[in-house]
């Protein structure tokens, strides 16, 4: 279309179909960009207004509020979202519901007294927020409802800068945490399955600003404390939860 077609259909009212779909893609921008000071509910419900607004709901990028799994209900919900909404910056995993016999599959190599105990439990696919692909802050306070080791939980989110883990069945290795190049605040507790050399943080040098270890010891973590003597952004230390020297 030349410059003088464009301007005749300009004048006289009508767009091309390629300058529709142009104007309508612009649209879902905008309405994603003002989605964007909602909170994940309000979000969420301005999906079923149309198809342009469904569209634009999962173009918005989700503010950094609390989402906690910790129900049924909420997992169900994180389901749909993981398709409806997926730009989510924060999540929180913790059970399924105080004894409602539900669990999240085990990973790889299970604690097996835990993995016996729930082994008639229903499960449920932990793998899906792995569509999450946007999460700045990832937080997994369930002791027992992580049981193994899920190597996507590591691989999966290149633009995440908080890690908070309480889980003592969640079995890792601080060599995974190179799969954050951001990293800046990594807090565990209650670890007991977390194994390591100190060095691995290393790769994370530079991004680094608070290393929490502590509470359940973790002798398998291992290492010497002067590896992290000129990180030059850290400015929070605690290893008392591990056998580092």
């Amino acid at each position: 279309m030349d410059h003088h077609t464009t301007k005749k259909a300009k004048i006289s009212g009508r767009l091309s179909a390629d300058e529709m779909g142009v104007a309508v893609h612009q649209l879902e921008d905008i309405m994603a960009n003002i989605l964007g000071w909602l909170c994940v509910e309000e979000i969420m419900q301005k999906r079923r207004v149309c198809k342009k607004w469904k569209e634009a709901v999962k173009k918005t990028i989700v503010p950094l509020g609390e989402f906690s799994v910790n129900s049924m209900k909420k997992y169900n919900a994180m389901r749909v979202m993981t398709e409806a909404m997926p730009n989510l910056q924060q999540i929180t995993l913790s059970g399924l519901g105080y004894r409602s016999r539900h669990k999240y599959n085990d990973g790889e190599d299970p604690y097996n007294p835990e993995a016996a105990r729930t082994v008639h439990y229903a499960t449920h696919d932990i793998e899906i927020i792995s569509n999450f692909s946007n999460l700045r802050e990832l937080r997994i306070f369930s002791r027992f409802y992580l049981n193994g080791s899920y190597p996507f939980l590591f691989n999966s989110f290149q633009q995440l800068q908080i890690l908070r883990i309480d889980c003592y069945s969640l079995k890792w290795d601080l060599e995974m945490l190179s799969g954050f190049p951001l990293l800046k605040d990594l807090d565990c507790c209650n670890n007991g399955r977390l194994t390591g050399y100190i060095n691995s943080l290393r790769v994370l040098k530079d991004t680094l600003e608070k290393v929490k270890i502590y509470r359940s010891y973790c002798p398998d973590v291992e290492g010497n404390f002067m590896d992290l003597a000129d990180f030059p952004n850290l400015a929070e230390l605690d290893l008392s939860g591990t056998g580092v020297s």
